[in-house]
C-alpha cells in the first residue's frame, strides 16, 4: 500500500500515465493501481497454474511417455493417491459438473438482474466465472 499510493501514484500522475483526479478509477492514479495490481495477481496466478497443468496433461499421456516426461520434470516414480474415501462414498462427477453449470447460470442471470443491460454484460460474467475458477485452483 505504502509504494503503491506513496511512489508510484505520484509516479504515474507525473510521468502522465495517470492524468486524472488521484481518486478517479478511469483515469487516475486510483484506477492505474488498481489494474496493474490485478495484472500482476492474474500473471503471478497463471504462472503457478502451469505446473499444474502440465501434470494433468501429462496424465493424459501414454504411460511410457508420460512416466519420462514426469521423471524428467523432477517426479517420483510412483504417485501417491491421497483420496481416503471409497469409490461409493464419492459425489458422482455428473452432480459436480452439474451443480457448477447451475451455479453458473444461476450467478449470470442474478448478476444481469441486479445490473441490468448497462451494468456488466451476461458474456462478461461467464468470462469472470472462467478466470475465477481457474485462479481459484490456487487458492
Amino acid at each position: 500500500m505504502l509504494v503503491g499510493w506513496g511512489v508510484l501514484s505520484p509516479l504515474s500522475k507525473l510521468s502522465g500515465w495517470a492524468p486524472g483526479a488521484v481518486g478517479d478509477m478511469a483515469t487516475g492514479a486510483r484506477g492505474w493501481i488498481l489494474w496493474v495490481s490485478l495484472a500482476i495477481m492474474c500473471a503471478d496466478s497463471l504462472v503457478s497454474l502451469l505446473p499444474v497443468a502440465a501434470e494433468y496433461v501429462i496424465t493424459l499421456l501414454p504411460t511410457r511417455i508420460s512416466y519420462a516426461m514426469y521423471s524428467q520434470l523432477g517426479g517420483g516414480a510412483d504417485k501417491k493417491d491421497y483420496e481416503c474415501e471409497t469409490e461409493d462414498r464419492l459425489v458422482p462427477i455428473a452432480w459436480v459438473v452439474g451443480g457448477v453449470c447451475g451455479s453458473v447460470v444461476i450467478g449470470i442471470i442474478l448478476v444481469w438482474v441486479v445490473f441490468g443491460d448497462e451494468g456488466i454484460k451476461p458474456w462478461a460474467t461467464l468470462i469472470g466465472f472462467v478466470m475465477g475458477g481457474l485462479l481459484s485452483i490456487l487458492g
